[in-house]
């Protein structure tokens, strides 16, 4: 279906419009090109018309870390930012180059009387330029991109304009060119319009796409009047109010009620070989609830070659498994790549290698009568150079096509487990698009999805609720069978350094992990308390920590974000709310019994 056929999807009495400004409002993105060309020319770089791209829509400070990594610009991140404001503003101060029927657009949804709020990425200085050439009173809120912790594709700009009018997110209309920035408004549950400019932007479920902001209008946008209000009381025109809207498209009407969440869900779990002792606990206690356990203990080192954790001796290892089996559930270990690397890549390149590794896993499985296996093969994603990933998408679809009808043909399952995507593209900004989603769904049983992980570099949250929402949302478009698609569920957090007094010795741990099991006894160690985040659905509390080594002595103020079983039973009901096939618990070993408790009224029973 076209953009042009696509039904619009209005907000039933929408309660403001938020609106995107470069490349939205104003056509400055060519501005914004031509400054970072400039930039970079002057340091001596690099840069191309498909970088610029990549960076459209994004926090002016990421965009800035680009210009710095692959145009060479050598200044620091501020510096480069407001190296490029000062560029655009000058240019937008000769003309300002409005997009069409922006300015007409705005003028109508104020003189109906509700609030517009301008989101952008960009900082306050240049938004202040664009909205002083607009009438006053056009915005009742501006959000920059210096006033944000996390800038667009977060959902927190959007949020936080909501906030600032005091509406709820979903009753509001947010209108953007950008990939990033569409994702963020989506996420942050938004009524989405994409109006692409510059940039593509890959059709996706939660927007509708339009080609000029001259298609959209006070209807399509759920924008009514008092006098269209009172055209809408049926008891006094007898339904031609309902007839009407359903003529136009349905703007007067609540959005279809969505159905219910899952009174139940399936739950599985990993279980990591360096725990194996308390999941081996977890299993005998809470076995019950759980439909497949995955023991994380093989690593391939070759296409022939799949190694057993050394540090697990077989006996453990048969009292894991029989545990397993004894509470009925299935037994799918992974398999992670342990190769240099390319090496797997390079593997499933070549045909006699790639059945060769086939084999390999399927004789596995056979000998242990194992339920099936849960390839977790991330090289690709974290450890290869992006240039192979259209490559390695294509043979690796085709190792999963030639192991599916291996292991199917003896009754075993096929699971994998992969890093989110965020659309259906191959951009920048569609996540690890190297694991063809679409692909996987008609070949594979079980498409874990590693909801986690979304604050490695710097302390933040794991895996914050409306990230995880959009990463379930992109799934579900790409693959097409919800009941083909596993949530990975973290019972874990990250211990960060924030601030340090004092110089450190050599011995002082920098980023730790914690686990809901282990944070329990530091918070009692650090008397500290920890406070949940209702919004990200996470916990974080901090602490003091004095290291000394008998010549240097330091203070750390330690930050840690762990995913608490509040957040993690929040996790599982979005799981049930976006009726997908299951969630999968990483892992066996960080758990509490109270995660367990939580969770036993929806796990769905074993069959």
């Amino acid at each position: 279906m076209s953009a042009a056929t696509k039904p619009f999807r209005a907000a039933p009495r929408t309660a403001a419009v938020l609106w995107d400004m470069d490349g939205t409002i104003v056509d400055t993105e060519p501005y914004w090109i031509a400054t970072e060309f400039e930039l970079v020319a002057e340091f001596g770089g690099e840069w191309s018309d498909e970088k610029a791209h990549s960076i459209v829509g994004k926090d002016l400070r990421d965009s800035a870390a680009v210009l710095r990594d692959e145009g060479g610009v050598d200044l620091p991140i501020d510096e480069i930012v407001n190296r490029l404001l000062d560029g655009v503003i000058t240019r937008v101060q000769r003309k300002v180059p409005w997009r069409p029927g922006a300015r007409e657009l705005l003028a109508d949804v104020r003189k109906a009387g509700v609030p517009n709020a301008l989101v952008t990425m960009s900082w306050k200085r240049f938004a202040d330029a664009v909205v002083a050439a607009l009438p006053p009173g056009s915005f009742a809120v501006v959000i920059t991109g210096d006033e944000v912790t996390h800038g667009k594709p977060h959902p927190e700009p959007y949020l936080a304009a909501a906030s600032a009018l005091g509406v709820d997110p979903k009753r509001c209309v947010a209108i953007e060119d950008s990939p990033t920035g569409v994702r963020s408004a989506v996420a942050a549950g938004c009524i989405t319009f994409a109006v692409p400019n510059v940039v593509e932007v890959p059709e996706g479920k939660g927007f509708t796409t339009v080609g000029s902001l001259v298609e959209l209008d006070l209807v399509k946008l759920g924008v009514t009047t008092s006098l269209d209000r009172k055209r809408c009381d049926w008891r006094r025109f007898g339904g031609v109010a309902i007839v009407a809207a359903l003529a136009f498209g349905g703007a007067y009407l609540a959005r279809p009620t969505p159905p219910p969440p899952l009174k139940n869900i399936p739950v599985s779990a990993w279980a990591p070989y360096w725990t194996l002792g308390s999941g081996l606990t977890s299993v005998r206690r809470h076995g019950a609830t759980m439909h497949e356990v995955s023991p994380f203990w093989f690593s391939a080192t070759g296409a022939t070659s799949i190694n057993f954790a050394l540090n697990v001796s077989q006996v453990d290892a048969f009292a894991f498994v029989d545990a397993i089996r004894i509470a009925h559930a299935k037994v799918v270990p992974s398999i992670t790549d342990g190769m240099p690397k390319g090496a797997m890549a390079a593997v499933l390149a070549d045909p006699v290698s790639r059945k060769a590794h086939v084999a390999a896993i399927s004789k596995i499985v056979e000998d242990a009568n194992y339920d099936g296996i849960d390839l977790d093969y991330e090289s690709f994603a974290f450890i290869d150079d992006k240039s192979t990933w259209p490559t390695t998408r294509a043979n690796w679809v085709q190792f999963l096509t030639e192991l599916a009808t291996e292991l199917h043909s003896h009754g075993r399952l096929l699971s994998v487990s992969v890093p989110p995507i965020y659309d259906s593209g191959q951009t920048p900004d569609s996540g690890y698009w190297v694991y063809d989603y679409a692909a996987m769904g008609t070949l594979v049983d079980r498409i874990r999805v590693m909801g986690y992980d979304y604050s490695v570099a710097s302390p933040g949250p794991i895996a914050p609720y409306d990230w995880v929402r959009s990463v379930i949302v992109a799934a579900k478009h790409a693959v097409g069978d919800d009941s083909k698609i596993v949530l990975g569920v973290g019972l874990y957090g990250r211990n960060w350094v924030v601030d340090t007094s004092g110089p450190c010795p050599g011995n002082a741990e920098g980023t730790t992990a914690v686990t809901q099991q282990s944070v329990v006894e530091l918070m009692a160690k650090r008397n500290a308390v920890a406070v949940h985040d209702k919004i990200n659905g996470e916990a974080t509390f901090t602490y003091q920590l004095q290291v000394i080594d008998g010549r240097n002595s330091c203070t750390q103020t330690r930050e840690v974000h762990y995913i608490d079983v509040e957040g993690a039973l929040g996790l599982v009901d979005l799981a049930r709310k976006e009726r997908i096939g299951g969630v999968a618990l990483w892992a066996l070993g960080f758990d509490t019994g109270a995660i367990w408790t939580a969770i036993n009224d929806v796990a769905r029973p074993q069959e």
